[in-house]
């Protein structure tokens, strides 16, 4: 899923530049001289020149890398336009007599004349792809075009040079002036052309151009007061010139090449090469060998012809092996062996295709994988012959799961996106939430005073809804973002369902109707829960795509079929009232990087990742559609007998009770011990703190970790337990915990952090935390805890 390009940190980035040059520009210029350093300016300036220079050759070197791309035509425009730039900036530094600025006196005309045509080069490239200016340019005509440029300016500032009268004439400051200020104006509106083109098409490179563009502007701002420029005024402009060029580099290299596509240029770069030494097997047969084998009267299997390059792919000599099938039998993995002779037997009484991958052990040691495939036929004697390929695949073996691994980081990279998108909804809640506790909370204040006991319960039992509403959000995105393996488990679906639907209801545009319909509310499978949860995200938000502007409605199924073979399977439908597909876009949808989509808005990993995440479940999906007509895809799961989860949970017998309901007449835990609490956050150290006093026991509230080192060492014989905060200034609450065990080995330790992981968990133990909890779950876990490590410790009290 594609996103559009982040409005907010490049209007910051922009209105900090422009304060700051209108900071730099009100300032008087006798105030920012640098008169006790003007001997050293000249060689500032051309230094920042040179790098300028570096900078603009990188442009060009990466605009011509990623020249053979239809898609970024613009590049041809670079490569022209930064051309002519590098000439005039490099002409410039050249003749450019001192470092005082374009209109004084001592100013070369040639220079002023090279800084104009440098800065219009720059105007007219930008302003070019701001408007979608598409040259059919080649490699050598971009070449031929750029120094056909170079040398008309060139020859042009020469002329100026020759023809320009001594001294300065009383039009040239004003000129030079009207024309700056021409040039600020054109290039603000290039970078509006272009920053409106980025948010039309997704692009983010066409936002940082559009970045460039202003800063250029802006950096040229500092040259239009020529009558009396300040150094520092000067200076700024360099500088805002250098940043725009890294902007543009950044957007021509850094972002248009992105690690993961290297990555999979590199994947299928791989395969290539693979394919391209099969092509090479049809010739030579570097890894391949041809064989034919032969049953005998007598029953048994003869190697009776057999390739020169089994001794490249066996190891074994031809001589060695023709006529002696036995030899290759003995160097089949003993594992793999009895596969072998099961699949020959199998061939010969259904006269199918012998087709069998097995491991092959070389007389070097080396074991290679070796796919057999071989046809039996009769020959004219009666006999029964299989001729056939047997193929070393290690080396695809290892290709595929180099491919897996990529897959499995493009997984990652795509559920990162389908969270931007989910982010405006999950904001959208979470604020009703807080605007509820907000609300609520003063509504009860008022019931006090009021003394209105009802009205100030219902009050607190809202604000109660609204935190559980706000932290089921927060545990919600943190576990659909979790980087983890694949951990399937018998779960209901439907819950699955509708919190899915709860995410999507805040996300999708108010036009767009969701519904559910579940015709099998019991079902159950086994699925990973986050891997689920992106499949429903991914194709819902594609169907919203799909309904687009119009208006229209997505379907949620959920039902019981059952499978060709007699399996029952469990069916999840999305149905939507979009445009629909033709057969040849629904034949292409599941491929890897094909989209619909207008170029810059969709990636096309998401059905590729929906359908290896359905196949990784054993699972099937399917799609339905016809332009105009809708789509509706339908994923298919085995079914997970309900009986058997109720059994798995502990539900199936009858006379089980709750486990720690306190039933039976077991006596309740006895407090009362002495707990140290700390928190930097105090209010939350006192919630804290007043939860455990009510539970029964003697609580100590701190929230310097320091003050919490204190106690321990003077009273820590008397403390029974220490909760800490995870997070916290100077000292972290693992530190204050390994300082605790130093004095006292077997303290009972709670470490409370808001966001707990499975690393936290493993650092907290290893550092000797008894018990680590989620700062949402103090008040349902916490008194339980301290309750169980009371009473592993035997520290309860009678």
């Amino acid at each position: 899923m594609t996103q559009r390009p982040p409005i907010l940190p490049i209007a910051v980035f922009c209105t900090i530049a422009g304060l700051c040059m209108l900071a730099i520009m009100a300032v008087p210029p006798h105030w920012l001289s640098l008169a006790p350093l003007r001997d050293r300016l000249h060689s500032l300036h051309l230094l920042l020149e040179l790098l300028a220079l570096m900078i603009g050759s990188l442009i060009v070197a990466s605009s011509w890398h990623t020249f053979e791309r239809r898609d970024n035509r613009h590049t041809h425009l670079l490569v022209v336009g930064f051309l002519v730039v590098l000439a005039c900036d490099l002409h410039h530094a050249l003749t450019y007599a001192n470092p005082a600025q374009p209109g004084q006196g001592n100013t070369a005309p040639q220079a002023l004349y090279f800084w104009l045509m440098g800065r219009l080069a720059e105007l007219v490239t930008l302003a070019a792809i701001a408007w979608r200016a598409r040259p059919l340019l080649t490699r050598r005509g971009s070449l031929l075009l750029g120094l056909g440029l170079v040398i008309a300016v060139s020859v042009g500032g020469e002329l100026i040079g020759v023809s320009w009268p001594t001294g300065d004439s009383p039009l040239q400051a004003p000129i030079l002036a009207i024309a700056n200020i021409v040039l600020v104006v054109a290039f603000w509106l290039a970078a509006v052309g272009l920053w409106r083109r980025a948010w039309e098409a997704y692009s983010f490179t066409l936002a940082t151009l559009g970045t460039s563009a202003f800063l250029l502007g802006m950096g040229g701002l500092a040259y239009t007061p020529l009558a009396n420029p300040s150094d520092v005024q000067s200076l700024a402009g360099h500088v805002y010139k250098l940043l725009a060029y890294v902007m543009l580099y950044r957007a021509t290299f850094a972002i248009a090449i992105r690690r993961p596509l290297r990555d999979l240029q590199a994947s299928e770069q791989r395969e290539r090469e693979s394919q391209a030494r099969l092509a090479m097997i049809s010739a030579n047969l570097p890894h391949s060998v041809l064989f034919q084998v032969v049953h005998t009267p007598d029953g048994q299997r003869v190697l009776t012809e057999v390739s020169e390059s089994v001794e490249r792919v066996l190891g074994l000599r031809a001589d060695e092996v023709r006529g002696n099938l036995a030899l290759v039998y003995r160097h089949f993995h003993h594992e793999d062996e009895p596969l072998v002779h099961a699949a020959h037997a199998t061939s010969a009484e259904t006269m199918t295709v012998f087709d069998r991958e097995v491991r092959f052990v070389r007389p070097d040691g080396q074991v290679r994988w070796l796919h057999f495939v071989s046809v039996p036929r009769r020959l004219d004697d009666g006999r029964l012959a299989w001729e056939g390929m047997a193929t070393d695949t290690t080396e695809r073996r290892e290709a595929d799961e180099a491919r897996r691994r990529l897959e499995q980081e493009l997984f990652e990279a795509h559920k990162m996106e389908s969270i931007g998108t989910l982010a405006s909804g999950i904001a959208h809640d979470f604020n009703n939430a807080v605007a509820a506790i907000l609300g609520n909370t003063a509504m009860a204040l008022e019931d006090i005073d009021r003394n209105a006991q009802d009205e100030v319960r219902r009050g607190l039992e809202q604000v109660r809804r609204s935190a559980m509403r706000a932290r089921n959000l927060v545990s919600q995105i943190l576990s659909f973002s979790r980087k983890q393996p694949l951990q399937r488990s018998a779960q209901h679906l439907r819950p699955i369902v509708e919190e899915c639907l709860s995410l999507l209801h805040s996300t999708l545009p108010a036009h767009i109707e969701l519904n559910l319909r579940c015709d099998a509310p019991d079902a159950c499978a086994e699925v990973d829960r986050t891997q689920f949860e992106q499949v429903l995200l991914n194709l819902c938000t594609n169907a919203a795509h799909a309904i687009g502007e119009r208006g229209g409605r997505i379907d949620l199924g959920l039902s019981e079929v059952t499978g060709a073979d007699g399996k029952r399977l469990v069916r999840l439908s999305v149905t939507d009232t979009g445009q629909g597909m033709d057969k040849a876009t629904v034949q292409r949808i599941f491929e890897p990087f094909f989209t619909t989509k207008p170029m810059g808005q969709g990636t096309g990993l998401g059905l590729s990742v929906v359908q290896r995440i359905v196949r990784e479940h054993e699972g099937q999906i399917a799609v339905r559609s016809a332009p105009n007509q809708g789509t509706r895809f339908d994923i298919d799961l085995p079914l997970f007998p309900l009986s058997e989860l109720l059994s798995g949970m502990g539900l199936s017998d009858a006379a089980g009770g709750v486990v720690g309901n306190g039933a039976g007449g077991d006596k309740g835990p006895v407090r009362g011990q002495w707990v140290l609490c700390v928190d930097d956050e105090t209010v939350v150290a006192d919630m804290t703190g007043k939860l455990l006093q009510r539970a029964g026991f003697r609580v100590s509230c701190v929230s310097d970790p320091r003050e919490a080192i204190e106690r321990l060492r003077d009273e820590g014989d008397s403390i029974a337990a220490l909760v800490t905060d995870y997070r916290m200034p100077g000292i972290s609450g693992l530190e204050l915990i390994r300082i605790a065990r130093r004095w006292r080995p077997h303290l009972p330790t709670v470490l409370l952090s808001g966001y707990v992981d499975d690393e936290l968990r493993e650092t907290a133990h290893s550092d000797g935390a008894s018990q680590v909890l989620e700062k949402q779950a103090i008040l349902d876990e916490l008194v339980h805890t301290l309750d169980t490590l009371f009473a592993e410790a035997h520290l309860t009290t009678a």
